[in-house]
C-alpha cells in the first residue's frame, strides 16, 4: 500500500501525507490544507478511535474524497472487506471515489461482477503496466488546473 501511495503521489505531483489510525482525524483533518494533497491512512480506517468516530467518519465531515486501495491475492482474488467498507462508506455519506486493487492480476470480468465501484488496478512494482494505470489513476483523480485555482469549470 505505502509504494502504491507513493507512486500515485508522485505521477500526480502532490504532496503525501502519511498518518495512522491511532492520531486524532478531526484534528488532522482540520489542520490539513485545502490544497491538493493526497492523506495516506495507515491501518484501519472504520476503527473507533478513543475520542470518538472513526476516520471514515471524519473524512466524511470534511468532505474528503477517498480512494480505498484493497490488495488481492497473486491469482486477482480480492477479501470481503472491499465490498465491507464499501458498504461502510454510503453508510457513513463518504464522498468514495472508488476502489483500487493494488498487486494481484487484474480479472475485469471479475471486478464487474463483484458489482464493486472499482477505478482502477495498480500494477505490482517492475509490472510493465504498473506506470501506466497510475498515469490513468492519477488523471482521474488529480484536480483540474481550475479547481487549484478557485474558479469554476
Amino acid at each position: 500500500m505505502r509504494a502504491a501511495s507513493e507512486g500515485l503521489a508522485r505521477v500526480c505531483d502532490m504532496p503525501l501525507l502519511c498518518h495512522g489510525i491511532g492520531e486524532p482525524p478531526q484534528m488532522v483533518l482540520s489542520r490539513a490544507e485545502s490544497s491538493a494533497q493526497l492523506i495516506r491512512i495507515s491501518g484501519d480506517p472504520g476503527r473507533l478511535h478513543p475520542e470518538g468516530g472513526s476516520w471514515l467518519e471524519a473524512l466524511a465531515d470534511w468532505h474528503r474524497p477517498v480512494l480505498l486501495l484493497v490488495g488481492a491475492d497473486p491469482d486477482g482474488g480480492v477479501p470481503g472487506a472491499a465490498a465491507a467498507y464499501t458498504a461502510l462508506c454510503r453508510q457513513l455519506g463518504v464522498s468514495l471515489i472508488g476502489l483500487v486493487q493494488v498487486q494481484g492480476s487484474w480479472n475485469a470480468t471479475q471486478r464487474k461482477r463483484d458489482g464493486l465501484p472499482w477505478v482502477s488496478w495498480i500494477a505490482p512494482e517492475g509490472h510493465p503496466e504498473r506506470e501506466q494505470g497510475l498515469a490513468l489513476l492519477a488523471e482521474r483523480i488529480r484536480p483540474s488546473r481550475d479547481q487549484e485555482d478557485g474558479q469554476s469549470g
